[in-house]
C-alpha cells in the first residue's frame, strides 16, 4: 500500500509540474501610437501665418487586438484601430480618419524581438472638411513591415512599422468620381509608425 501511495504522489507531482509549463497561447493588447508620412490632403493657415497640414499617412492610432502563439517561433497578431489626423481652427476643422484592420504573422528572433510581414484593410476612409466638400475614399489594402520589442519585465511592447497603402477618391460631396480619374490621382499614404502595446 505504501508503494502504491508513493507512486500516486509521484504521478500527481509530475502532472502538477507539467500543467505549470502550459501557457495560454492567446493574449490581448491595447494600442496607442503615431505615424508620419503621406501626401498632404489639406492645410489650414492661421492669422499669425503659421499653418497645420493634414496628411494621408500621418496621425494618431488608437485600438486593440489579440496575439495568438502558433508555436515557440511563430505567432500572429490581429489588430483593429482608428487612425486619424486633424487640423483645428476656431471657424472649422479638417479631419482625416479611417478604420484599420490588420493581420500580421511574426517570427520570434528571441524572447524580446520579433519580425513580421502582414496585410491590412483601411475602411470608412474620409476627409471631413468644414471649409468645403467632404471627400470619401474607397477601402484600401495595405502591406505592413513590422519589428516589435517586448520589454522583459513589463507587460508591454514597442513596435516600429512601415506601411504601404494608396487611397482612391470615390466621392466629393454628393458626387461620385469616375474610376479612371480616381486611379490616375491616387493618394500616397505610405507611412512610418511607432506604436506602444499594453499586453494583458
Amino acid at each position: 500500500m505504501k508503494k502504491f501511495s508513493l507512486a500516486v504522489l509521484a504521478a500527481l507531482s509530475t502532472t502538477t509540474f507539467a500543467s505549470e509549463d502550459i501557457t495560454n497561447p492567446l493574449s490581448f493588447s491595447a494600442t496607442a501610437g503615431y505615424t508620419f508620412g503621406g501626401d498632404t490632403l489639406g492645410t489650414l493657415v492661421y492669422e499669425d501665418d503659421s499653418d497645420n497640414s493634414v496628411k494621408a499617412g500621418s496621425g494618431l492610432i488608437l485600438g486593440g487586438g489579440f496575439n495568438y502563439a502558433l508555436s515557440q517561433t511563430f505567432d500572429i497578431r490581429l489588430n483593429a484601430s482608428i487612425h486619424l489626423d486633424s487640423a483645428d481652427a476656431e471657424n472649422g476643422d479638417l479631419t482625416f480618419s479611417r478604420f484599420a484592420w490588420e493581420a500580421i504573422p511574426y517570427y520570434k528572433a528571441n524572447e524580446q524581438i520579433k519580425l513580421g510581414l502582414g496585410v491590412g484593410i483601411d475602411s470608412s476612409v474620409e476627409l471631413e472638411n468644414d471649409f468645403g466638400n467632404d471627400i470619401e475614399f474607397d477601402n484600401a489594402g495595405k502591406f505592413i513591415v513590422s519589428g516589435m520589442y517586448t520589454f522583459e519585465n513589463w507587460s508591454a511592447s514597442l513596435e516600429l512599422r512601415y506601411s504601404v497603402v494608396e487611397y482612391e477618391v470615390s466621392k466629393v460631396g454628393h458626387y461620385s468620381v469616375a474610376n479612371e480619374l480616381a486611379r490616375a490621382n491616387k493618394i500616397d499614404a505610405n507611412h512610418v509608425g511607432i506604436l506602444f502595446h499594453w499586453n494583458f
